[in-house]
């Protein structure tokens, strides 16, 4: 006798790039799979089934090789909610609900076992098969994504950041990663470990299964260091010689084995701009979480405006002087959108694969002040450098902001 199998997603999983549920029944001689159906649930949280109806119904009662297949990431995408507000927190810090998502597939189907049916039976029924899924997607060398094991969402480079300015880093906090803690280690030797506000030095438990405890955020700014009050006063950037200004820290991740070993690290360079007035980009990276870059060097802002026009009709008789200060063509509807071109300053190759992620992203903002406003990257051509023709490597990106300089949000 043979039973149809099915396939379906492993943690973590990328919603930009295909998401197969596929039911397969071929093992025997005159097997056939003769319809199949799918319920999935997606939901922030718990990874325990939530009441109620599914979020998408579907059914197939044809089959092509006696395989049914849905293709489901299309479904998924609208459910995610994206939010840049933590890039200030302390510690380690829960994602936002709705940044990553548990999909639940459930189902029936009809079968034929060896000449021997109908067969109706039910494939899932439970969240044995949810998987975690977030915003993200895979690169045209993996044609057939596999699930993503890094703990570090986001590509390998190193960063560099303003002295006093907030940035978190985006973890994937799976059982699998094991991580314990995070160190910082300063260039001169100088070490401690990241707190909470409560003095804990671990992070939220992925035992949980809780959506916002396995994708985290780690708040390993220098604001975010300087302002963490349970932190030794020691690893602070704030006490480091010229307050860290031109040295680096290490943010090095742990695991939680009685003799803790390092998973990876992630070096950052405090920079100091003293001519040009950095921008501080928040961007959804590949991986489907935020990320974050500084353009250190030059900035322009441009305004390009727009207008409907038309001729008026100036009345005019022989005992009225018409008024030249009221023209015959008038303009309505003015407006305008500012746009910043910024460079980053010298980096090194591996930035190619950030500026890669900024411009495949669908949500970018630029810190306005204490607010993150939303803004388009202008796309087209983008030659990625390399030290042996640039020598030195700095990138011009020009974003648009997402909003009229006249408001007329509605």
């Amino acid at each position: 006798m043979s039973n149809p199998v099915v396939s379906v997603p492993s943690s973590l999983s990328m919603a930009r790039s295909p998401q197969f549920i596929t039911g397969k029944n071929n093992a025997l001689p005159n097997d056939r799979l003769d319809s199949m159906t799918l319920q999935l649930k997606i939901y922030s949280g718990a990874k325990t089934l939530p009441a109620g109806t599914a979020n998408y119904s579907l059914e197939k009662t044809y089959s092509i090789n006696e395989v049914i297949n849905f293709e489901v990431s299309d479904l998924v995408r609208s459910e995610f909610y994206h939010d840049f507000s933590i890039w200030n927190d302390i510690g380690f810090v829960q994602s936002p609900q709705g940044e990553a998502l548990w999909v639940a597939p459930l189902g029936d189907y009809t079968y034929t076992s060896a000449g021997t049916g109908p067969i109706s039976g039910t494939w899932s029924n439970s969240n044995a098969d949810a998987y975690l899924t977030t915003d993200g997607w895979a690169t045209m060398t993996n044609i057939a994504p596999t699930s993503v094991t890094q703990a570090v969402l986001a590509t390998s480079r190193d960063r560099q950041v303003q002295p006093s300015a907030y940035e978190v880093l985006a973890l994937y906090n799976s059982v699998a990663n094991e991580l314990g803690s995070i160190h910082i280690t300063w260039e001169n030797g100088v070490t401690g470990l990241l707190k909470n506000f409560d003095g804990s030095t671990t992070p939220p438990s992925a035992a949980s299964n809780n959506t916002q405890n396995l994708v985290i955020y780690a708040g390993v700014g220098t604001a975010n260091l300087d302002n963490n009050p349970e932190i030794d006063i020691d690893i602070k950037p704030m006490n480091q010689t010229n307050g860290g200004i031109g040295s680096y820290y290490d943010v090095i991740l742990m695991n939680d084995d009685d003799f803790p070993t390092e998973i990876t690290r992630i070096r950052y360079y405090v920079v100091c701009e003293a001519k040009y007035t950095p921008y501080q980009i928040a961007f959804i990276n590949r991986f489907g979480v935020a990320d974050f870059i500084t353009f250190f060097k030059r900035s322009d802002e441009r305004g390009t405006f727009t207008n409907d026009s038309y001729q008026k009709s100036i009345y005019n008789d022989g005992f009225t002087t018409p008024s030249l200060q009221v023209g015959k063509y008038q303009s309505f509807n003015v407006n305008s959108r500012n746009s910043l071109t910024l460079n980053t300053g010298f980096v090194d190759e591996d930035y190619d694969e950030v500026i890669k992620d900024i411009l495949m992203s669908e949500y970018v903002a630029v810190l306005d002040g204490s607010n993150w406003v939303s803004v388009v990257p202008d796309r087209g051509s983008i030659e990625y450098q390399k030290h042996i023709n640039q020598k030195l490597i700095n990138y011009t990106m020009t974003f648009t902001y997402g909003f009229d300089e006249r408001s007329l949000v509605r």
